[in-house]
């Protein structure tokens, strides 16, 4: 298991002049690997017609190079750790063609496997040509704090410069206060706003804190939940609904 050379991939699949709607519907998952399964394409398929999705973030995810789609929607992926027939690291899909796309590799290594985390960045266009940048984060976890800022810090450097709507997801492994600190104080800056879900008691928690999150910016959220789907992950989605 390494680092891929390569580690942005983009699907073959493009929805040419695209663009996101007004009103949109967002899934974050941290999908443990099981995203290739069957009865995983079966429930995205169901959450897009039931929650009118428009984009999907999974972290820990799995793809390759033969990957067409992600539930009929194209995506970008970064991938982190190079398995024995695929890769796994982030995906952002969507209901739309990215205008522009980047990975963002932390410097730190997690333990025993060492291997970094990353962070996907992808930014789309509304009806209007106005912008909404969309953060897929997957933070690192078995460091110290100060890897913890540090990495933080290294990725506000890059989300600074933009000034539209903002939506940063994923799995943050915000698991101790002091951690949570530094997560209020990067997203803070950025003029970010967290999105409480309802029925809060399925996002996944560590000591009591929850590790998934949406924050957002620039576009109103009009709902969020988690949803309770232990069958293939032990994190449950999070599913919101945005408007401008």
């Amino acid at each position: 298991m390494l680092i891929p050379a390569s580690p942005l991939i983009q699907s073959p699949v493009f929805f040419e002049n695209t663009v996101i709607p007004d009103d949109f519907g967002l899934l974050c998952w941290n999908i443990h690997k099981e995203n290739l399964k069957p009865n995983f394409l079966k429930q995205i398929r169901t959450w897009k017609k039931d929650h009118s999705l428009d984009l999907l973030l999974l972290q820990e995810a799995r793809f390759s190079n033969r990957l067409t789609s992600l539930g009929g929607f194209p995506f970008v992926a970064a991938a982190n750790l190079r398995l024995p027939f695929d890769y796994s690291g982030v995906i952002t899909a969507a209901n739309a063609d990215p205008k522009t796309s980047r990975y963002h590799m932390t410097q730190a290594k997690e333990p025993l496997i060492f291997t970094p985390k990353n962070a996907l960045i992808t930014l789309y266009h509304f009806n209007d040509m106005a912008s909404l940048m969309v953060v897929n984060l997957h933070a690192i976890n078995f460091k110290s704090l100060a890897w913890y800022q540090w990495e933080l810090a290294r990725l506000f450097d890059i989300l600074k410069a933009h000034r539209g709507a903002m939506i940063v997801a994923g799995d943050f492994n915000c698991w101790r206060k002091s951690r949570i600190k530094i997560l209020g104080h990067f997203t803070g800056l950025l003029d970010l706003r967290y999105a409480l879900p309802r029925k809060d008691k399925h996002v996944k928690k560590w000591f009591g804190f929850h590790l998934d999150r949406v924050y957002y910016r620039g576009v109103e959220l009009t709902d969020i939940q988690a949803v309770n789907c232990r069958k293939l992950s032990d994190h449950n989605p999070l599913i919101a609904r945005f408007a401008r």
